[in-house]
């Protein structure tokens, strides 16, 4: 068994919404628990009147069927869910986005079981997963504290992609199963609407993306894939074609065209213009014009910049504060010049970077365990370790 404690993310507001939401859960529940002993026949008039049962009950089940809970375990865990994951979506969505996500949740999940189950319904496990999938895609390396009864019982920090898609994988399993009582595609229909749902937003721009949500990660991984064949065939195209396969006899190989990129395009300009910047010791001004190039389509294709160009566009992005696009460019350097001798540094910057200012301790261990695979200086040996002790 896996049970959420708390997460290590900060919170800029106060939470407010999760905690109403709970109070709301727990009273309703309270109140029939009460009326079940004081009046049990209109306990059981009003359950009836709020549960959902597809194909048979009214359209405001599919609403009010989130506020039952068969008992005192399925009100405790839902809530407990609720109390580890809402803080941060309400923190990063606002009171009122979280509020409509939750009670969208609570439809969406409930239509999801009707269309695939014939079977009555209660809860709001349907819109606490619609919480949860959005934390996925906002939070994906963010680390849950866990409390583990699994052969020995102890609290562990797990990384939140790992600890959603574990329970997703069991709503899949208990489906495969038979589902037995369980509401399991009112649970996978949650988790699907509220990652759907979260991508829009980041999409949109409705909701401010950051360095390691899952919309920004996949941008970050086409962009380096994009950039990596620009990279190739740059290098093709520099030797004159490559060496294909062997050709039929007295067929001669048609002679590789370099690819010709518009020397006036913008994008190109702004390389230019880069790259003239940082001859002129204008490091600054160099990092915008190197952004300007990044913004622009034609930019992924241009061959990438000097060693010492990016080197120093990377150490002014971090100087002016811009960490999230500082260690972009650092990163674009070990891309192109891994066994450069400046390696090692960048490394450790990016290890800076990201537990100091990003707040994502995976991406720091790795590029700090890297860094101390390079030659570095004893003051930055006793950074490396002192930056791995912080994160633990």
């Amino acid at each position: 068994m896996f049970l959420p404690l708390g997460t290590d993310r900060t919170k800029s507001r106060p939470v407010a919404v999760t905690y109403a939401l709970i109070a709301v859960n727990v009273a309703v529940f309270a109140a029939l628990e009460l009326l079940k002993e004081a009046n049990p026949e209109l306990r059981e008039r009003v359950w009836g009147w709020l549960m959902l049962v597809p194909d048979e009950s009214g359209w405001w089940t599919y609403g009010t069927y989130a506020l039952l809970h068969a008992g005192y375990s399925h009100v405790i865990f839902n809530c407990l869910f609720l109390w580890v994951f809402g803080p941060d979506v309400e923190d990063r969505l606002g009171r009122v986005g979280f509020v409509v996500l939750y009670l969208a949740g609570a439809v969406g999940s409930g239509v999801a079981h009707a269309l695939f189950s014939p079977s009555p319904v209660v809860g709001a496990s349907g819109a606490i997963a619609a919480i949860t999938g959005a934390f996925l895609v906002l939070f994906p390396y963010v680390k849950v504290r866990t409390l583990v009864f699994f052969f020995f019982i102890g609290i562990f920090p797990i990384t939140a992609w790992w600890f959603i898609a574990f329970a997703v994988a069991r709503d899949v399993f208990g489906l495969a199963m038979g589902g037995g009582n369980t509401a399991h595609f009112a649970h996978l229909g949650g988790y699907a609407l509220g990652a759907g749902v979260a991508m829009i937003l980041l999409w949109l721009k409705l909701v401010p993306r950051e360095p390691y949500d899952l919309f920004t990660l996949g941008r970050q991984a086409a962009r380096r894939r994009a950039f990596k064949a620009a990279y190739a065939q740059g290098k093709i195209n520099a030797r004159g074609g490559g060496s294909g396969p062997p050709l039929p006899k007295g067929v001669e190989r048609k002679k590789h065209e370099p690819e010709v990129l518009k020397p006036d395009g913008p994008a190109a300009l702004a390389r230019l213009r880069a790259q003239k910047l940082v001859a002129e010791g204008d490091s600054a001004g160099a990092a915008e014009a190197y952004l300007e190039m990044r913004r622009l389509p034609d930019g992924l294709k241009l061959p990438a910049l000097g060693r010492r160009q990016l080197y120093e566009i990377a150490n002014a992005l971090f100087q002016a504060g811009d960490h999230v696009n500082a260690a972009a460019a650092y990163n674009e350097f070990l891309t192109v010049h891994g066994r450069d001798v400046e390696a090692g540094r960048v490394l450790l910057m990016l290890g800076l970077i990201n537990a100091r200012f990003l707040n994502d301790p995976t991406a720091a261990k790795r590029a700090l365990d890297g860094a101390k695979k390079k030659k570095l200086t004893d003051d930055e040996k006793a950074l490396v370790n002192e930056l791995l002790a912080e994160i633990g």
